[in-house]
């Protein structure tokens, strides 16, 4: 009977439609979340203006403040990086396609802290009409520098090896800094003005969670994710480097 109707069709010269492709198979079943707020516990330190006399093109709305300690008044801490320290060995992930984008606005980066997986593509772009200098000094990885002088100006760059942390900073205007953590995995978070983060899909499994923070010291947390679990976790940072 399919011979005879395959060979009706073609008689009749209507091809059969093509089979649809068959849905990628997620590579891991029943995936969990962590989330959670990141805050300091106990004074916070006050953000200081960054003097920009040097170069009197550089403006900011409000004026440039260092991005050291940025937290709400409730402690909320912006900028901390969340990520799986251990526990993934084992596993490969594939380099996620869309790339991380590194903006050179108001003589500033932006963001000021995120997480990249390794071969992942980041794009440094200059968003300013005046010319910057992407510049960094990894201890594993290669360095590279280079000069934007356009606005809209944007060039590419990977990381080959994991690293955490690495220095950006421009050698045009030294108040420029942001810290890129380069990472086998993709199950990073960096904490948004309300000190929230959210990792998902990790597969289910014991690990080591690590929360990052430029000026105060790591935390750690042992955690254990079952399959489509979400664990809350907060975390209270307190000691400085």
């Amino acid at each position: 009977m399919r011979v005879f109707l395959a060979s009706l069709v073609l008689a009749v010269g209507t091809e059969l439609p093509a089979p649809a492709p068959a849905a990628p198979e997620p590579l891991f079943q029943d995936t969990a979340t962590v989330k959670g707020v990141v805050k300091v516990k106990g004074a916070i330190p006050k953000r200081s203006k960054i003097s920009t006399s040097a170069d009197p093109k550089c403006t900011a709305k409000d004026g440039l403040l260092s991005e050291e300690v940025v937290a709400d008044p409730a402690g909320r801490l912006q900028y901390a990086l969340v990520y799986i320290k251990k526990g993934l060995e084992d596993k490969k992930f594939d380099v996620p396609k869309k790339p991380v984008v590194l903006e050179q606005k108001s003589c500033r980066f932006e963001p000021h802290v995120f997480g990249i997986m390794v071969g992942q593509e980041l794009m440094i772009r200059n968003g300013d009409e005046l010319m910057h200098i992407a510049h960094v000094v990894p201890r594993e990885n290669k360095e590279w520098g280079f000069s934007q002088a356009r606005p809209g100006e944007q060039r590419p760059k990977i990381f080959d090896k994991p690293e955490l942390p690495i220095r950006v900073f421009c050698d045009v205007h030294p108040w420029m800094q942001a810290w890129a953590g380069v990472l086998a995995h993709p199950f990073h978070s960096t904490t948004d003005p309300l000190g929230r983060f959210e990792i998902k899909g990790i597969p289910a499994g014991k690990y080591t969670l690590e929360v990052w923070h430029e000026y105060y010291k790591s935390f750690e947390a042992e955690i254990e994710l079952k399959g489509r679990e979400t664990k809350t976790l907060n975390v209270d940072l307190t000691d400085k480097k």
